[in-house]
């Protein structure tokens, strides 16, 4: 049911963007909604697209690259289904891009939620309060004119993955991640956030929220039991050779340099990566953690799912960040506006008004869930 929230907060905002779905979980019920979404979805400009069910990674990534050819607008970005989008974020992205030709992508801040629905209850929940509010810290532009410059401001800046496209320069990503075809979405995941700082630079609105990303939902939240059992299994060093390679050669031919040089700093900022991801997974407190949910599994739940109080200040202490990075008090009442209406979109009683028309065919499938982008 996390689409049709999305949508219905969507609808209510008015957003005038033009939504392609590319459906790789497809329920005939749901899917003939969305194929005549103009019913319940009045102010929306919906696309949907009928795609084998996604698989394996293979058949994900090769359903986003060819979404990706369907695109008809200059720009683009991803949405997940189970979060929001900020539309002046959005708008103040897409100015920039227009009046700035060497910049490959553009967003503002990502503030990240969870939700409060019961003690014990999922911290992924589709309605509830919000327990937990917080902003990114990444203020920095990726502006440097070279290529090998933007890899060092940006790293593994992930959170590009939400930002304003070029609709030219996205599709040419997911193309290169069909032909790798990964095993490993961290490499994925990697792969896309240096890839996309070699095709231009990045901008940071930082005075604006572009996205807002609800926590302890999707596969990504789900911890890893056994990492090195699923490096034996996958074709992790393979496709980090591959990395390092396409990301190397792309430097190598923006810059005009030696595309060995830019491997080993490719190579050194993946080994950071996954040093700093082997000790957050498997050091001290990592193991304490994984034996108290083991030998107290009440109490862990609890600890992960009960009700905190610290919600107005956190939503304060973004206010005041944005101010200031210069929002303007229209900036700021923006913001506050779209806090306000997620949170309405997040009430037991807004969810009564959009999932009662499509129970039954989420009974019907089993209780699935579909994607959006």
């Amino acid at each position: 049911m996390f689409t049709f929230r999305f949508l219905w907060h969507a609808n209510k905002m008015r957003l005038p963007y033009r939504f392609l779905f590319a459906d790789g979980q497809v329920n005939e019920a749901a899917a003939r909604r969305l194929e005549n979404s103009r019913e319940a979805f009045p102010n929306l400009d919906i696309e949907y697209v009928r795609y084998p069910n996604d698989a394996d990674y293979s058949r994900y990534f090769t359903k986003m690259s060819d979404a990706m050819q369907r695109v008809r607008t200059p720009y683009v970005m991803h949405a997940d289904n189970d979060d929001f989008l900020g539309f002046n974020g959005i708008e103040r992205a897409l100015d920039f891009l227009d009046t700035h030709d060497d910049y490959v992508c553009a967003r503002g801040h990502q503030v990240t939620f969870s939700v409060y629905s019961k003690i014990g209850g999922s911290p992924g929940s589709i309605s509830g309060t919000f327990n937990k509010l917080n902003s990114d810290n990444d203020f920095t532009d990726m502006d440097a004119t070279s290529a090998a410059e933007r890899l060092r401001q940006g790293g593994l800046c992930h959170r590009l993955y939400y930002a304003v496209y070029r609709s030219a320069a996205l599709a040419r990503i997911w193309r290169e991640i069909v032909e790798i075809d990964f095993s490993d979405l961290m490499l994925h995941e990697d792969f896309f956030a240096l890839r996309a700082l070699t095709l231009g630079k990045a901008c940071i609105k930082a005075e604006a929220v572009s996205y807002y990303s609800q926590a302890a939902t999707g596969i990504s939240y789900q911890p890893l039991g056994d990492w090195a059992s699923h490096l034996l299994r996958s074709r992790f060093t393979t496709e980090a050779h591959a990395v390092i390679g396409r990301v190397a050669s792309a430097v190598a031919d923006a810059d005009g340099t030696k595309a060995s040089t830019v491997a080993e700093e490719v190579r050194k900022i993946l080994t950071d990566r996954y040093r700093s991801f082997l000790m957050g997974n498997y050091g001290l407190p990592a193991r304490v953690k994984r034996k108290v949910r083991e030998t107290w599994p009440r109490l862990a739940n609890y600890l992960q799912t009960r009700p905190r109080f610290s919600v107005g200040r956190e939503r304060a202490t973004i206010l005041s960040q944005l101010e200031k990075a210069g929002a303007s008090p229209g900036d700021l009442k923006c913001v506050i506006t779209e806090l306000a209406e997620i949170k309405a979109a997040l009430s037991p009683e807004t969810l009564a008004e959009y999932a009662d028309p499509f129970l039954p065919m989420v009974y019907a499938e089993g209780g699935r869930e579909w994607l959006a982008i």
